[in-house]
C-alpha cells in the first residue's frame, strides 16, 4: 500500500523527540491521541546488505508492507540490474524511509530526493536521516503529481541541490507547490490517493503537489514510485528524464509507452500492479538490438480480394509500434502490385516480395526481415480485429509472457459478399468463461491453462509471441508442410508454457470463404499425420514430460479432417491415421492412451486397422525408434501424386 499516513485531529509535537528539526514539527499533522502514543515505535530491516533501525509506524499493516516491498519488489528489482558508482534517484512516496535510507546508505555516492506528502510520516523520515546521519538524503515534504513545470520550479531545485540544508531553499520551493486533492483511508492508516474520495472509507485531504516534469531539473537516474492513480502522470512528467531504473508498485495500467517510448535513458523497469499478481509493468535491458514493438507478418498468395480488408484491420486504432511486413509469395493475381500502389511509402508497412514456397515459407521469411521484439502472423484472408496487436502489445509487456492472445471469431460470406460475425465456441465453453479475471485496458484479461488452447482450435494468429522465445526454442513453420503448419506452431509453442495471458475485448476474424485449403477435402489433410509424426519424434527428443494434450489434439483433428474428405481418400487415411497411433503408443508407453481407446476416433475401420498393425508387431517391443518409422500413407505429397 501507499506510504505511511495518519487522519488529522490533535496536535502531537510532544511526541517528537527534541532533536527533530524545527521545520518537521511545524509541519507535522494532527492526529489522535491513542495513534499518537504510537509514534516513537522502531523497526529493524535489513535491504541491500544494509541493517537499519528506523523510527516507524507501530501499526503492523505497514511495517510488514514496508518490509513485504523491500523483499518483494525492490531488492529483486535492483538485483537484476548494474548501478553505476553515482547517481541520482527519486523515491516519490518514500514514506519513513523504508527504501530510501538503506538504498543511500548502500550506495553512498547515490543523492536520494525523498518525497513524502504526509507529515507524520515526513517526521519520522526527517529524524530516520539525522539518526542515521545520511547527508546523501533530501526529504522534501510534498507529493509528486500533474501539473505544469514552471521554470522557477526547476530553478528552486537546482538551488535546493547545491545546497540541501538550505531552509530557506526549501521553502521557496515549497511556494511553488500548490495544493492538490487527496484521499486517505479512514482505518488503512497511511493509505494515501490522488484524487477526491470515490467512496465513504476514504476522506478528502490535500497536499502540496510538486508537478512531476519539474524534477526532470535534477536529472535523475532511478525513479521509485509509489503513488496510487498518479503512476501515468508521473512517467508522462518524466518522460525527458534520463531515467535507467523504474521500480516500485501501482495501482493503475499507464499505457506501456511511457517505458518503451522515444525517451532518455534505459528504462529498466519493475512495476507490479497491485493485487494483480500476473500484472507488472516491466522493461529489461535490451541485448538484441530489435525494435521495441511488434512486427505482423502477412502471407499473402493471390489475395488481391481480401488483402486490403486485412491491411486496414491491422493499421486501424494501432500505435506506431504496431507494424506490417506482407509477404508476396509469387503471387500471380496481382495483388502485390495493389499494395505496392495503395501503401507505397506508408511509415508502417513494408512490401516484401519472393518466389513461391508456400505459407511456411512466407511466414518464415517475414520474420526473418523482422526487427521487432514481437512478431505475429496473419493470413491475407483474414481480418484482424480493431487494436488487437497493439492492446495485446500492451498485455505482453506487462505480462513478460512468451506469448499473448486475444479472442477470435468466424466471419461468414454471405451471398452479397458480406460478412456475419459468428462467436467462437470459446463464448460457450465454462472451461473459458469460469476463468479468473483481472481489469485490464478498456475490458479484462485472464490466464488460459495451456492444456486447454493445446487441444483445441489452432488459432496461432490471435497472439503475438516474444522474437526470443520463438528464436531461442527454434520455432519455425515447416516449410515442406503445405497445409495444418498452423497446428504444429500452436503445439510447439503452447508446449513449454503453463498458461497464456488472453485478453478479452479483442478478437481475430477468421474469413471463412470456400477457397481455403482446409475446405478443398483433397489429399491435403494427409499433411495434418506428417506433421504429428514431427511433433513425436521433437517431443522425444526434446524430453517432453506433457504428452496427453497432444494425443488429444491428435484425435480431435484427425477426426476433423475425417469428417471433410473426399469419400475415396477416407479408407486410406484410416489406414494412415491408424498406423501414426500404433508407433505413438508403441513410442510412448500405454499409461498414456487410458483415456484414448480406439472408440474416441470416429473413424470407420479404424480399431481394425490399429488391431491388425498390433498384432504384426507384437513381437517387437516398446521404444523411441517407432516415432522415427515412416510409411507411404503418411506423405501427402505421395498421396496427392497417386491419387490426386
Amino acid at each position: 500500500m501507499p506510504p505511511e499516513s495518519l487522519p488529522a485531529s490533535e496536535p502531537i509535537a510532544a511526541d517528537i523527540p527534541p532533536e527533530t528539526e524545527p521545520e518537521a514539527l511545524q509541519e507535522v499533522a494532527m492526529v489522535p491521541p491513542d495513534i499518537a502514543v504510537l509514534l516513537p515505535e522502531t523497526l529493524s530491516l535489513t535491504a541491500f546488505g544494509q541493517s537499519l533501525t528506523l523510527a516507524a509506524p507501530q501499526d503492523g499493516f505497514l511495517r510488514d508492507d514496508t518490509l513485504w516491498r523491500l523483499h518483494a519488489i525492490y531488492e529483486p528489482a535492483l538485483a537484476a540490474q548494474t548501478l553505476a558508482a553515482q547517481g541520482m534517484a527519486l523515491d516519490i512516496g518514500a514514506g519513513f524511509g523504508g527504501f530510501a535510507l538503506p538504498f543511500a546508505r548502500a550506495f553512498p555516492g547515490w543523492t536520494v530526493w525523498c518525497f513524502e506528502p504526509e507529515p507524520v510520516a515526513f517526521a519520522r523520515l526527517k529524524r530516520n536521516i539525522k539518526t542515521l546521519g545520511l547527508d546523501n538524503v533530501v526529504a522534501v515534504n510534498a507529493a509528486v503529481g500533474d501539473g505544469a513545470a514552471e521554470p522557477q520550479t526547476g530553478a528552486a531545485l537546482r538551488a535546493l541541490a547545491a545546497d540541501p540544508g538550505n531552509r530557506q531553499a526549501m521553502a521557496d520551493l515549497l511556494a511553488l507547490c500548490p495544493a492538490q486533492d487527496y484521499r486517505r483511508h479512514l482505518t488503512l492508516h497511511g493509505v494515501i490517493e490522488s484524487g477526491a474520495p470515490g467512496d465513504d472509507q476514504f476522506e478528502p485531504c490535500r497536499f502540496a503537489t510538486l508537478p512531476a516534469a519539474a524534477l526532470a531539473a535534477l536529472a535523475p537516474q532511478l525513479l521509485k514510485l509509489t503513488a496510487p492513480y498518479a503512476e501515468a502522470a508521473i512517467l508522462q512528467g518524466l518522460a525527458g528524464a534520463g531515467l535507467d531504473h523504474v521500480l516500485g508498485e501501482m495501482w493503475t495500467q499507464p499505457p506501456s509507452h511511457l517505458v518503451y517510448g522515444a525517451t532518455p535513458g534505459l528504462r529498466q523497469t519493475w512495476l507490479p500492479v497491485a493485487g494483480v499478481a500476473p500484472l507488472k509493468l516491466r522493461r529489461s535491458a535490451d541485448l538484441t538490438g530489435h525494435r521495441p514493438g511488434v512486427d505482423v507478418v502477412v502471407a499473402m498468395y493471390n489475395a488481391k480480394a481480401w488483402i486490403v480488408d486485412c491491411i486496414e484491420a491491422i493499421l486501424a486504432n494501432a500505435s506506431d509500434e504496431v507494424r506490417v511486413r506482407v509477404v508476396d509469395d509469387g503471387s500471380t493475381d496481382g495483388c502485390g502490385d495493389l499494395v505496392a500502389a495503395g501503401y507505397g511509402g506508408h511509415p508502417r508497412l513494408t512490401l516484401h516480395r519472393k518466389l513461391n514456397g508456400g505459407c511456411a515459407s512466407a511466414r518464415n521469411y517475414g520474420r526473418l526481415m523482422s526487427n521487432a521484439s514481437h512478431i505475429a502472423f496473419v493470413d491475407a484472408d483474414y481480418v484482424p480485429g480493431p487494436g488487437l496487436y497493439g492492446e495485446l502489445l500492451e498485455l505482453a509487456r506487462y505480462t513478460g509472457a512468451e506469448l499473448v492472445q486475444g479472442g477470435f471469431e468466424m466471419l461468414l460470406e454471405d451471398g452479397a459478399g458480406g460478412l456475419r460475425h459468428a462467436p467462437s465456441y470459446e463464448t460457450q465453453d465454462p472451461a473459458f468463461q469460469d476463468l479468473r479475471r483481472h481489469s485490464f485496458g478498456s475490458g479484462s484479461c485472464c490466464l488460459v491453462p495451456t492444456a486447454l488452447l493445446m487441444v483445441g482450435q489452432p488459432t496461432i494468429w490471435r497472439r503475438i509471441y516474444r522474437r526470443d522465445y520463438l528464436d531461442n526454442r527454434k520455432i519455425w513453420f515447416p516449410e515442406h508442410i503445405r497445409a495444418f503448419d498452423d497446428q504444429i506452431f500452436q503445439l510447439l509453442t503452447l508446449q513449454p508454457l503453463h498458461d497464456v495471458p488472453h485478453l478479452d475485448q479483442v478478437h481475430y476474424g477468421y474469413r471463412q470463404h470456400p477457397g481455403q485449403d482446409i475446405k478443398q477435402g483433397d489429399a491435403r489433410a494427409f499433411y495434418s499425420l506428417e506433421m504429428f509424426r514431427l511433433i513425436l519424434k521433437r517431443g522425444l527428443t526434446e524430453g517432453w514430460n506433457n504428452f496427453p494434450p497432444v494425443l488429444r489434439s491428435y484425435v480431435n483433428t484427425v477426426n476433423w479432417c475425417w469428417s471433410g474428405l473426399r469419400p475415396d481418400l477416407k479408407p486410406v487415411f484410416a489406414k494412415a491415421a491408424a498406423e501414426l497411433w500404433v508407433y505413438m503408443q508403441k513410442a510412448l508407453g500405454p499409461a498414456l492412451f487410458g483415456d484414448l481407446p480406439d472408440s474416441v476416433f470416429g473413424i470407420t475401420d479404424f480399431s481394425h486397422y490399429t488391431a491388425q498393425l498390433h498384432a504384426r508387431l507384437q513381437d517387437i517391443g516398446a521404444s523411441y525408434g517407432w516415432a522415427w518409422l515412416d510409411g507411404i500413407d503418411l506423405h501427402a505429397p505421395m498421396i496427392k501424386a497417386a491419387r490426386g
